[in-house]
């Protein structure tokens, strides 16, 4: 089977079946990925892994978290019981993340912490017949 994209492209844009613009990254080199959330696509990226793919999402994609997730945490660090320690650091962990680099956010404001969508989330692969189930159209470029 053909890939999507080879290493002489890049990936520069992607539509939905509705016309709007979906978030894309390009690492450079590998296949394509697609995130989904329990609210639809936050994004598609190529990278050379599957965990390159993640990484990518959680920098790129994930919704910034509320100011209070990081007070939240301070509160957890500050915690002396090592087994209420653990047991609050799991809860926050289901809800948040940190990112691998920080976010500049439309506001202005730095974002370092991610919310997570508690109803789930997946990245795939993108293949041929996922890009049609969804109704994907790709913007690739050739770099030549």
């Amino acid at each position: 089977m053909k890939d999507l994209i080879n290493d002489t492209q890049s990936l520069v844009g992607a539509v939905s079946r509705f016309g709007h613009s979906i978030p894309v990254y390009d690492d450079g080199f590998g296949p394509l990925f697609i995130h989904r959330d329990s609210m639809g696509i936050s994004g598609i990226v190529r990278a050379q892994t599957w965990e390159d793919a993640y990484s990518i999402c959680e920098d790129e994609f994930f919704p910034a978290a509320d100011k209070e997730a990081g007070e939240e945490y301070a509160k957890i660090e500050a915690e002396t019981d090592a087994a209420e320690k653990s047991h609050l650091e799991t809860c926050w962990q289901e809800a948040y993340g940190y990112r691998g680099n920080s976010r500049r956010e439309k506001d202005g404001t730095q974002s370092s912490i991610y919310a997570k969508d508690l109803n789930g989330d997946r990245l795939e692969l993108l293949t041929y017949s996922l890009m049609a189930e969804l109704e994907i159209t790709l913007q690739i470029q050739d770099n030549e």
